[in-house]
């Protein structure tokens, strides 16, 4: 706002902007006027949006809506139900005990605000993660979906694209991107910021056990325990290390 000021002749207070700063649909001023976008309106185009999708589960249709309606930036994620079909290449990364994991092309892609519109990235890389028997236990699958972000710039939190269903297995499948999830186990990264992986470091250490040892059971025992500890990327590894590693030895007291 620039300031405000009176027309002499109707007595109406007139409140001054800069050009361009109002949204050229509802004459308000725009929510984010740099990328001129209107969140009163991008909330109304979704509303007026939901009657042409559905999971055809009344319980995540209504909680995907509540997402879609929780947008407040220009560049938090429209979280959509997405069809099946609309991936291809689809690749196993991992089969575990509660989900497998697969790499795919999501043919559409995701929706992004650009030009001062929203418009599709085709061919989008994605992970999908089919949940096994999840279409027995929807509470579990909406919990799971609420511990990911919408929000692009929110660094260390997985960010989420949508829900899909394989129309074979029934399972529901959460749709991510590809950068937040580990290349080797499937997992979401401990760190995403540094692609560390938690559970990856712990199984690499347990295999190295058998690579060294200080001769002494109990020495080994408490190395091993202390190598388990770890929590973060930048965690100190603590090792057995063989005395001729050390050249240059002075003492000094």
């Amino acid at each position: 706002m620039c300031g405000i000021s009176q027309n002499p002749d109707t007595n109406e207070y007139v409140i001054v902007f800069q050009k361009n700063c109002n949204c050229k649909e509802r004459g308000d001023v725009g929510t984010d006027k740099k990328f001129e976008w209107c969140r009163p309106c991008q909330i109304s185009d979704l509303k007026q949006n939901f009657s042409s999708w559905t999971s055809g589960n009344n319980k995540i249709d209504n909680f995907m809506e509540e997402m879609q309606l929780k947008i407040e930036s220009h560049n938090d994620i429209i979280v959509e139900w997405i069809p099946y079909n609309q991936f291809s290449i689809i690749e196993e990364i991992r089969n575990g005990d509660f989900a497998r994991v697969y790499l795919a092309k999501w043919k559409n892609g995701l929706l992004e605000y650009k030009e001062g519109k929203y418009k599709r990235n085709p061919s989008k890389e994605v992970t999908l993660k089919c949940l096994n028997n999840s279409q027995n236990v929807i509470d579990n699958l909406l919990n799971k979906v609420k511990s990911y972000s919408i929000k692009i710039n929110e660094g260390n939190i997985a960010k989420i694209y949508g829900i899909s269903q394989n129309p074979v297995t029934k399972d529901y499948v959460i749709v991510l991107p590809t950068d937040c999830n580990c290349k080797k186990c499937g997992e979401i990264y401990t760190n995403i910021l540094v692609k560390w992986c938690k559970p990856c470091q712990i199984n690499n250490l347990k295999q190295d056990f058998v690579n060294w040892t200080s001769g002494n059971e109990a020495i080994d025992n408490f190395i091993q325990k202390m190598q388990l500890k770890i929590e973060r990327y930048n965690d100190m590894v603590v090792k057995w290390i063989p005395y001729n590693q050390f050249n240059i030895i002075q003492e000094i007291r």
